[in-house]
């Protein structure tokens, strides 16, 4: 989605930035980068005030907000639309709204962005500009696509669309199919959204926008990505990156290497992943975008605590939250800290880990709370404008005490009314306040426990392990018992560290289950040289899980996997977890040498699954046969 800027209508040229959308362009100037920026600021000082100051601070305005120096871009826009107002200069108000929307829409503040855009389409509405009609109504419809309200952003689309049609705008025309598109793949209408990629596509290789031609290559790739088609997804996004490369186009370069890493990451090719995203992120540098850095740095970190790079990690999520927080980017600002919670959860920092998801939830809550205070504040103004009208209506038409009598009938069933209401939300707030405490509570207390085992029995445990391979070596001979001691230490502590991810609260998402399936299936197949496929469907990530389940879940898939490594001589495992109507399957199986149901090597593991499976109330079947492979199925409800 790209926001559309300032207008000079019939004037295009194929190299135009595709931020500026790919049908208008910036007043006054077309260059880019700091010299730009510098060179607007000479121009500033000498400037009379008149419509070229005030078009020289909107173009300044809006190269700031690219480079991410948004508060010096909203002052330029303030200080553009105050000169405006001043010399009744209608066309800079307009662009000077729309302006400080660009602002509001990367600071993650879409309904302060939606009432700029609005206040610059109603500039436009009156002066008859259709060309800034048709600017605003995309910029309303990538809000409402921001905001997830899908229907309404389509509508604004369609309303560009149309403008852009009656003037013959192919640059427009494409660039809204593309947007068009967009919102049917976040709907999973995948056969319309492909139709309108294409459709622009080709407009644009008639008419020569190279850069349009890899933007539709890079949606296209997006299509086959959501579909899971990962090879034609690759070919569309180097296609994309080839044509960029040859334009020279930076920002192009970094959005189709972050693309190509998100399909590398979908494979579980993390070191091409993050090579292609620490390329993105090195564009973003060189091009000094505070904010394309912030988002890079924040997207990588992940990727190194699965990797088990704690260092790493913690670096690029650390300049994540520093650039955020400079730029005041809220988003960005809460997914950082949510990276950090589960950086410490996985180095044992649960107290850290704690501390960051507690600002995380803030970031989180301070971003629904201002969207829902400006709903609230332009639902009060419709209201109390239209109980005004009313009011006036009814005092034309009727007498003046009949009036007065309805009121205060009116006025007594509200107060009831509103009284038992007050009432009811107290009621809410203080039942909803307890069982937040009393949740709080018990996982402070899990918090402890999980504490207390990692600190003091898993130290005393190494403490063991470590003085056994001490005394063998003062033994100077091989003692059988301190080797058992040995290796019973380091079991026990094994299973200790099972038990305190399972208490662990923040471990309570199926998301974390299945990535500590994965790393574990990872380190023992990849030790063995067996092969596997992992997949796991993405509505199971928000699945919140009981501790009893979630433990016996993850033990039984740790008994099989063991079995599979030591007994099965696999060349290739596969694991699929699905979510159906509420029902979870989870399917195991292998190519290995099997085994006969009656007499199996493995009985007390296969009594071990079937116990845990047992306590869950979950239904588990085992099938395999000599020479045939293994199959084990789980299905629980959740």
């Amino acid at each position: 989605m790209k926001l559309l800027t300032l207008p000079i209508f019939k004037k295009m040229r194929p190299c135009c930035k595709s931020l500026i959308c790919l049908f208008f362009v910036v007043v006054v100037v077309s260059a880019q980068g700091q010299h730009e920026i510098d060179s607007l600021m000479n121009v500033l000082k000498t400037a009379k005030e008149d419509t070229n100051k005030a078009n020289t601070m909107n173009a300044l305005s809006y190269h700031l907000s690219q480079k991410g120096d948004y508060d010096k871009s909203k002052k330029y826009a303030n200080d553009a639309l105050q000169l405006s107002e001043k010399i009744n200069f209608k066309k800079g108000e307009g662009n000077a709204y729309n302006n400080i929307g660009i602002v509001y829409n990367y600071l993650g503040n879409y309904p302060k962005a939606l009432v700029s855009f609005f206040s610059s389409l109603n500039i436009k509405e009156k002066t008859g500009d259709k060309i800034g009609m048709a600017m605003s109504y995309n910029n309303i419809g990538m809000i409402y696509w921001n905001q997830g309200n899908y229907p309404d952003a389509l509508k604004q689309y369609f309303a560009s669309l149309k403008i852009a049609e009656e003037f013959g705008n192919k640059f427009g025309i494409a660039m809204l199919h593309n947007n068009i598109g967009n919102i049917y793949v976040i709907q999973n209408n995948y056969d319309d959204a492909l139709k309108n990629y294409f459709d622009a596509l080709k407009i644009r290789e008639v008419i020569g926008d190279k850069k349009g031609v890899a933007a539709s290559y890079n949606s296209i790739g997006n299509v086959y990505f959501a579909q899971s088609n990962y090879p034609d997804a690759l070919k569309n996004y180097f296609t994309a990156l080839k044509i960029i490369e040859e334009i020279g186009d930076k920002e192009g370069m970094s959005v189709s290497y972050s693309n190509i890493g998100d399909v590398y990451a979908s494979q579980r090719n993390y070191p091409d992943a993050l090579k292609n995203l620490l390329s993105a992120l090195k564009i973003e540098t060189e091009m000094g975008n505070k904010k394309g850095i912030a988002v890079s740095c924040t997207n990588i970190g992940p990727f190194y605590i699965i990797l088990k790079n704690y260092p790493e990690a913690k670096k690029y999520l650390d300049n994540g939250l520093s650039l955020s927080k400079e730029i005041g980017a809220k988003p960005e600002i809460m997914n950082s800290y949510k990276g950090l919670a589960k950086l410490d959860s996985s180095v044992g920092n649960y107290k850290q880990a704690l501390e960051h998801y507690k600002l995380y939830t803030v970031y989180k809550d301070s971003i629904l709370n201002e969207t829902q205070s400006n709903q609230t504040a332009q639902m009060k103004i419709q209201y109390e404008t239209e109980k005004k009208e009313k009011e006036i209506t009814v005092l034309s038409k009727e007498k003046q005490i009949k009036d007065t009598e309805i009121k205060k009938q009116t006025l007594l069933k509200n107060s009831l009314i509103g009284g038992l209401v007050i009432v009811l939300v107290l009621f809410f707030f203080i039942y909803n306040n307890y069982r937040t405490r009393q949740k709080l509570k018990l996982e402070n207390i899990r918090n402890n426990i999980a504490a207390d085992l990692h600190d003091d029995i898993g130290s005393t445990l190494n403490s063991i392990s470590l003085f056994s391979e001490v005394a063998k070596q003062q033994a100077g001979k091989p003692i059988p018992a301190l080797d058992q001691i040995g290796v019973s230490a380091r079991k026990i502590i094994d299973a200790m560290s099972d038990i305190v991810w399972t208490i662990n609260p923040d471990n309570d998402t199926f998301e974390n289950v299945i990535i500590r399936m994965r790393s574990l299936a990872y380190l023992l197949l990849k030790a063995k040289a067996i092969e596997f496929t992992f997949k796991a469907d993405e509505n199971l990530n928000q699945l919140s899980l009981p501790m009893p389940v979630r433990k016996n879940v993850y033990l039984l898939f740790k008994e099989a996997i063991n079995n599979l490594v030591r007994y099965s001589n696999a060349t290739h495992a596969s694991f699929h977890i699905s979510l159906d109507n509420k029902n979870v399957k989870m399917v195991i199986r292998d190519n290995g040498v099997g085994f006969d149901m009656e007499n199996a090597l493995m009985g007390n593991g296969i009594k071990n699954m079937k116990r845990r499976a047992a306590e869950i109330g979950a239904q588990l079947l085992i099938e395999s046969a000599e020479g045939k492979g293994t199959n084990i199925e789980l299905n629980f409800k959740t």
